[in-house]
């Protein structure tokens, strides 16, 4: 463990612009991840099987494209985006809202050794013996946004801690991202919220990476053509309809028209291309590469 005090010239920079950084930072793991550009994933600690999805899919796109992923250690959305993050040599930081010696949810105490073993970092702005406080974390939350580019609501219920994160990080100038849902969805209730007051609608991890791209952000994106090459001949079945595939829009039914194969496995094709971040789904269900 290593104490980082605000005077410290290792201090993250991100953090000392915003209103009452922490006096302390308690670090473990890889202190470099606090300088890097960084992207808060969070959301409802009851996640619904759309926001599992989501969460796995944006979280394990930006890694791979060189975020970093911030997130709270809670279960559900925080859990999942923590997961996915590492699951392609991507890293991420977590915040706790207690100290080293009181991991709270106890049942991601192994998640908490997983970040570790996978050269990610944890810190937390409480000494290793301070217990859970419900007071805490809402404090706690100022520093996942704080630390981040920007922050990915995928699921909120209202008065929840990933809505108060996203209206923090509006407080702090930090840019809002917000997956839509469904209206008689309480998970969406905040996501639809903060989209109505102008919060950046998105719907695949593409559309952060091309904002920061346009804001003249550098990003490492990691997905090159020897790469593509490289996930395509894990993927050779599929091989005819990427090659369908370029930057002007295509749909399923016009690869169906061109191709005559079923729409099953057309269908399947394009979701498995999607994950692999191949080719991305546009407004009008329409594909083009990535």
């Amino acid at each position: 463990m290593k104490i980082i005090k605000k005077a410290d010239k290792i201090y993250p920079e991100k953090l000392l612009k915003i209103q009452n950084p922490p006096d302390e930072l308690y670090v473990e793991g890889n202190m470099d991840l606090l300088s890097q550009n960084s992207i808060a994933i969070v959301g409802s600690r009851l996640a619904t099987e759309y926001g599992k999805k989501c969460a796995k899919l944006f979280s394990s796109q930006l890694s791979e494209q060189g975020f970093t992923i911030v997130s709270g250690l809670a279960v559900g959305i925080d859990s999942i985006a923590h997961t996915y993050s590492m699951e392609k040599k991507g890293k991420t930081i977590a915040v706790l809202g207690s100290g080293f010696n009181n991991v709270y949810p106890e049942e991601n105490y192994y998640l908490y050794k997983k970040i570790l073993e996978n050269d990610g970092c944890i810190i937390t702005e409480y000494p290793p013996e301070t217990p859970k406080s419900k007071g805490n974390f809402p404090k706690r939350n100022r520093i996942i946004s704080g630390l981040s580019l920007g922050v990915l609501l995928v699921e909120a219920r209202y008065g929840s801690g990933g809505a108060i994160t996203a209206k923090l990080a509006i407080k702090q100038g930090k840019d809002v991202f917000c997956i839509p849902n469904r209206i008689d969805e309480k998970t969406g209730y905040n996501t639809n919220l903060l989209i109505k007051q102008g919060a950046n609608l998105v719907t695949c991890a593409q559309d952060i990476i091309d904002f920061y791209i346009e804001e003249g952000i550098e990003i490492q994106q990691n997905v090159n053509k020897k790469e593509a090459e490289k996930q395509l001949q894990n993927l050779k079945q599929y091989q005819t309809i990427y090659n369908l595939i370029g930057q002007l829009p295509i749909s399923a039914n016009e690869i169906f028209r061109i191709t005559n194969k079923p729409i099953t496995e057309i269908s399947e094709a394009l979701c498995m291309l999607e994950i692999e971040g191949l080719i991305k789904n546009i407004p009008g269900n329409k594909y083009i590469r990535n």
